[in-house]
């Protein structure tokens, strides 16, 4: 099944995510994404190719794929009005793939809903400047972290904000 959206007459790689079929312009991958780059120099597909197969994405999902690809494909240049899961996405496919510039902008513009999120961001994906400020909201937060919280973390960070709430009180 081709994406309503993604599928360009004039696009020269083919990606199947989920059974869904997008065919996008290459030289966006070529560009910003070193692992891409390298897999198709590797391929010896020159720029101005069509390559000649389809690329399956076996372990990518479509929401992940398609927020992705709104940021490189953006419906309007003023301003990306994408949701906190769709910068999620488009964190976690740039830093997958190397697309430097991408992850910073998701980075620049994620906002996480809560210093928890915020945490687990830091850690997934090696935002270190975020991993102090996240920690201090959790240990002077009102409730301390619930269970639920507590199995997504590691257990230094478990171990870290309980003895420093047990300090403050």
């Amino acid at each position: 099944v081709r994406h309503d959206k993604y599928f360009f007459k004039d696009g020269n790689i083919t990606f199947l995510v989920d059974g869904t079929l997008f065919c996008v312009h290459r030289y966006f991958f070529s560009r910003d994404s070193v692992q891409f780059s390298t897999k198709f120099d590797l391929l010896g597909v020159r720029d101005h190719e069509a390559f000649p197969t389809i690329v399956s994405l076996s372990d990518v999902e479509r929401k992940d794929f398609e927020a992705f690809l709104l940021v490189l494909y953006p419906e309007d240049f003023e301003g990306r009005n994408l949701s906190y899961e769709q910068w999620k996405s488009v964190l976690h496919l740039s830093t997958r793939w190397e697309f430097a510039s991408l992850r910073n902008l998701a980075l620049s513009s994620i906002e996480p809903p809560t210093p928890f999120d915020q945490l687990l961001l830091a850690r997934a994906y090696a935002v270190d400047s975020w991993v102090l400020p996240a920690l201090s909201a959790l240990c002077t937060r009102a409730m301390p972290v619930t269970l639920k919280e507590a199995r997504q973390l590691n257990i230094e960070d478990v171990v870290l904000v309980a003895t420093v709430r047990e300090n403050i009180r």
